[in-house]
């Protein structure tokens, strides 16, 4: 399954995973967040419009685990250079970004 992404959409899963729905804001965060600012190939400035993103469910081929990759597919759109990412991973560090108020 391949779901690209719009502002106002989010992208739904097929599988039941620990891994919640991300909207193109949350990705966007987590990409500056994690300085992930220009593309690795051609070092164009990554902004909204420069990527596509899309989601993907992937099963694994090894007996050793059936439990399928959640990942997101990051497109250059100057160059076609293809990133990909973890979504439970990027899900783990929007979650800790959250601010926690303390009385």
């Amino acid at each position: 399954m391949v779901t690209a992404m719009t502002d106002a959409a989010t992208a739904t899963r097929e599988t039941e995973t620990p891994t919640r729905d991300l909207t193109k804001a949350e990705v966007d965060r987590f990409l500056f967040g994690k300085h992930i600012t220009s593309c690795p190939v051609c070092g164009r400035f990554r902004s909204n419009c420069d990527v596509d993103i899309h989601m993907l469910t992937c099963e694994r081929k090894s007996s050793s685990s059936t439990a399928p990759v959640n990942v997101l597919m990051i497109v250059c759109q100057n160059c076609g250079a293809i990133q990909f990412h973890d979504r439970s991973v990027i899900a783990q560090w929007l979650d800790c970004q959250h601010k926690v108020w303390v009385k």
